[in-house]
């Protein structure tokens, strides 16, 4: 089965080969993405996969490709289990280590964690994320998030499109500094007692 992009509404999707590895149809996927440029060169669309289940070092692998050939006017989502599915870590003493969310994060929902966050999607605005460790958006981040809410000062943020409308790590409270991009890959934590954020 060969890989296909369709244009779905605002959505570019990508469908996969199931019955084939990830690493096989690396360079079949960035080859029909390039192919796909021109479809955003005058507006945003959103991006997403679905035919295969990807682990998380293959989405991450998926995103840099999207980058790659559509630069950061490209929102990534998976639109395999909508509206998302989330999945909770614990370590072996029964501590939650890390909730997984796979979709997007949508407007008034607020997802809460014991450990950290992590979020293959986007977060709307007005959507809130809440962790006693840290923050992980493989994604826009556009609502707020609050890493550290049980006083730990060294929990971080990190957001491969920054535009939170707040960031707030233990009790210290944080916005999105003045930049020419609308978004871009960033990085929030506690430096000299205020919240920085930064690009990476």
């Amino acid at each position: 089965m060969k890989i296909s992009v369709k244009l779905d509404r605002d959505t570019l999707k990508l469908v996969l080969d199931g019955t084939r590895s990830f690493s096989e149809q690396k360079a079949e996927v960035e080859k029909h993405l390039l192919g796909m440029k021109s479809f955003l060169e005058n507006g945003r669309a959103r991006f997403a996969y679905e035919g295969a289940t990807l682990t998380f070092e293959e989405e991450i692998e998926l995103c840099e490709i999207a980058d790659k050939a559509f630069g950061y006017e490209v929102d990534f989502c998976h639109v395999q289990m909508p509206p998302y599915n989330m999945t909770r870590h614990f370590m072996a003493n029964g501590e939650e280590l890390v909730k997984k969310v796979v979709g997007t994060v949508k407007q008034g929902e607020i997802v809460e964690s014991n450990g950290d966050i992590l979020v293959l999607g986007d977060v709307n605005a007005s959507a809130q994320l809440v962790a006693r460790g840290d923050i992980y958006v493989i994604g826009n981040l556009r609502g707020v998030a609050h890493a550290g809410y049980n006083g730990n000062a060294k929990a971080v943020v990190y957001a491969m499109h920054m535009n939170p409308v707040m960031i707030k790590i233990a009790d210290k409270i944080g916005f999105n500094p003045s930049t020419t991009e609308d978004n871009f890959n960033g990085f929030a934590q506690i430096i000299d007692g205020e919240v920085k954020i930064k690009t990476v």
